[in-house]
């Protein structure tokens, strides 16, 4: 049987743990946004405004251009329904976002998703995932807001970077200083 020592260092090291993944996923969470672009898009707004209330859209394909005509965003999905004045649904949704560096392109994959037309939010209850191209980031919900390009998932999350030497700022040593195999 554990001592309450034992026990104590175990919630310790546990708590420092949770600590260091939140600190993590802030930093990169802000990252993520400074690296954006601001994504609301009246054309997309116009756009949802013209789907009929009620009518399901199968098969949608959504792109979105800045003034340039280059392409900003790209919105799938296998089914569209506008549910009300203010609440378009979505099943099987993907979002990208497309920078003019492709490595810091996002993707947004949802099972199903609210669109709240007035505010510009996006939210799903079910599990979501999130990628670019350094990162994976899966939770059991999502809220978006395009207006402001952030989000926060919720529930049991997990989380891949694949190159955490960038994160941490450590500089390997030069080549000439290395010890040979």
């Amino acid at each position: 049987m554990a001592s309450f020592a034992t026990s104590l260092e175990f919630l310790y090291r546990r708590r420092l743990t949770l600590s260091i993944m939140l600190g993590v996923l802030a930093g990169l969470a802000l990252f993520v946004s400074a690296a954006q672009q601001p994504a609301p898009d009246p054309g997309i707004a116009a756009f949802m405004q013209m789907v009929p209330l009620g009518a399901v859209n199968k098969g949608a394909v959504i792109p979105s251009f800045d003034a340039t005509g280059r392409r900003t965003s790209l919105i799938t999905a296998d089914v569209i329904r506008r549910v009300d004045d203010e609440r378009i649904y979505a099943e099987n949704l993907v979002v990208q976002m497309f920078n003019p560096e492709a490595k810091n392109d996002v993707r947004i994959d949802l099972k199903t998703a609210f669109y709240h037309m007035s505010g510009g939010v996006l939210r799903s209850a079910d599990r979501s995932r999130v990628s670019r191209s350094d990162f994976i980031i899966e939770g059991d919900s999502l809220i978006f807001d395009t207006a402001k390009n952030q989000g926060r998932m919720t529930g049991n999350i997990h989380m891949v970077i694949f190159d955490s030497d960038a994160l941490s700022g450590d500089v390997p040593p030069p080549s000439e200083s290395r010890p040979t195999q």
